[in-house]
């Protein structure tokens, strides 16, 4: 299994046909204080199958850990490896939506992806202490 595509948004889904959606695409997060929490983010990951790995299941999860490494966040669940229609590589489109991750100080933050038992990819979000009165966003 090798990751294609690993990424944090503001709105992801599937569309028919399995073409996947994204927006709002971003790296950092902003905040004047701290603890914060993200309402909502997507993590957008898409898988691209091996030889061999056809009809199979594999355990997957994703952990969030903090600038110190402390995990965070762990979320799980199983995929199953589809059977390639086209004769072309098998690819597994998975959307996670995080809902109210608390942020508890700035700093480098990074995701981890982990299909059985190993680390597939990563994604580094940076959280950023924003001075008062400037403009709230999300990078």
């Amino acid at each position: 299994m090798q990751t294609l595509t690993f990424l944090a948004a503001d709105y992801a889904n599937i569309a028919e046909g399995g073409k996947l959606n994204v927006m709002g695409i971003f790296r950092s997060i902003s905040s004047e204080k701290f603890p914060t929490r993200h309402p909502s983010m997507y993590l957008v990951i898409k898988l691209g199958a091996e030889l061999g790995e056809h009809g199979q299941k594999r355990d997957m999860s994703v952990i969030l850990r903090d600038p110190i490494g402390k995990e965070l966040l762990k979320t799980t669940g199983e995929i199953e490896v589809p059977y390639s229609q086209s004769g072309l590589q098998s690819e597994i489109n998975i959307i996670l939506n995080l809902r109210d991750v608390v942020f508890p100080i700035a700093g480098p933050f990074q995701f981890i992806l982990f299909i059985d038992k190993d680390q597939k990819g990563s994604l580094d979000i940076d959280v950023i202490q924003r001075k008062a009165g400037l403009d709230s966003n999300v990078n």
